[in-house]
């Protein structure tokens, strides 16, 4: 007998419910069946041992840039393989200045015509005029020079970046600025989905190798007017056909893999980066939990890096408890050296209570909110009153 009160007509009846006889049975045979196959886990949350425990989250392990050696220079600082030109008036009257290509060689030094080979690398264009000028005087070739540089081309390196990097592909970096740093920073920096280890895969060449960042020879007045100097007695060949020949080149590749979290500060040798390097950004594993049973929203669930989630921070996120008086949990959790999963049962009510109860989540966790007797039979009855209330609408 279900008793309705009528707000309008102020008064109350009473309505004659009659429950089938198939629906008592059912609803008893399930609250059998439930209570039968309760079986308690091998662990309670509350006395869980220590071995079986997730480890507190010690925060995201976050890459200290500060720590990686850097062998970067500005562009304004002359470095191997940087292509110069150079202009020497030594004032005689009968002179005609004509600017001078020369390339700077890998030990450093320039070969300019008549005073020799004049170290360069690491000084301001303006500093290594004065530097030629003073060696000039030195070795008795001029009496007082004027000589200007000027930087016409800068060497590059051609670095592949890979990985978790926002703009991945191959990079072109001036050879005196080029580390790890610099090819992060080329390549867009990093992905929130980065890891903090990094990859370099160094193409390394044995013998002479051409070079590939040679002026342009389009343009015909320049070509005229600029003579190598780095290439003079040479023979027949022309300066720009000797710069085009290719040097044998035999790779040798090698991997260096680096943690950039690891507190280790890294070197500037192994920071530093040659022609046709790759550096590889590795992706972080991504840990996550699956949430299953009574809740809304059941699904895989992403851990956060940088924060613990506990018992009751995966039933939120997965949009809370489908039933009111749901509190039975199990948490399946594999535990390393141990081929069976561990089974913990925890209680939503006693988490809300009990810290131990909440208990906290590790990677690849499996959360169920179980069926009981109680949430079967408000189930039952949810699902029985809808129907009778939505038969009643249709009879009125």
């Amino acid at each position: 007998m279900i008793r309705i009160f009528d707000q309008k007509k102020s008064k109350t009846s009473f309505v004659a419910v009659t429950i089938p006889k198939r629906g008592v049975t059912l609803l008893l045979f399930v609250i059998l069946v439930l209570a039968s196959g309760c079986q308690s886990p091998a662990y309670r949350a509350g006395g869980l041992p220590s071995e079986f425990r997730a480890t507190a989250s010690s925060g995201q392990r976050k890459i200290d840039f500060s720590r990686v050696a850097s062998s970067g220079t500005s562009d304004s600082i002359i470095a191997p393989s940087d292509l110069l030109e150079l202009t020497i008036a030594t004032g005689r009257e009968d002179e005609k200045i004509r600017p001078v290509a020369a390339r700077v060689a890998e030990d450093g030094t320039v070969l300019v015509p008549v005073i020799g080979p004049v170290p360069v690398a690491g000084l301001e264009a303006l500093e290594a005029g004065q530097n030629i000028a003073n060696l000039a005087i030195q070795r008795g070739m001029y009496r007082n020079p004027l000589i200007t540089v000027e930087i016409k081309l800068k060497a590059v390196n051609r670095i592949t970046v890979l990985g978790a990097v926002n703009e991945p592909g191959v990079h072109e970096i001036p050879r005196g600025s080029s580390d790890l740093v610099s090819a992060i920073a080329a390549a867009g920096g990093l992905t929130d989905k980065a890891g903090t280890e990094v990859e370099i895969i160094r193409q390394s060449v044995v013998g002479l190798a051409s070079n590939e960042n040679e002026a342009p020879a389009s343009t015909t007045n320049e070509a005229e007017e600029i003579q190598l100097a780095a290439y003079q007695g040479l023979g027949q060949h022309s300066p720009l056909q000797v710069m085009g020949n290719y040097a044998t080149r035999r790779p040798n590749q090698s991997t260096l893999r680096l943690d950039l979290a690891s507190g280790r500060s890294v070197s500037r040798e192994e920071a530093r980066l040659s022609d046709r390097d790759v550096v590889r950004i590795v992706p972080r594993v991504e840990e996550a939990i699956y949430v299953s049973g009574l809740v809304r929203k059941p699904g895989n669930f992403e851990l956060p890096t940088d924060q613990d989630i506990h018992l009751l921070d995966a039933i939120a996120m997965a949009g809370g408890r489908s039933s009111p008086v749901a509190d039975k949990v199990y948490v399946i959790r594999r535990v390393k050296n141990r081929p069976e999963p561990v089974v913990i049962q925890a209680s939503i009510s006693q988490a809300k209570q009990n810290g131990l109860e909440n208990l906290r989540l590790a990677a690849g966790d499996t959360i169920t909110i179980e069926q009981t007797p109680s949430t079967a039979i408000v189930d039952v009855v949810r699902q029985f009153f809808r129907f009778s209330f939505g038969v009643a609408s249709t009879a009125f």
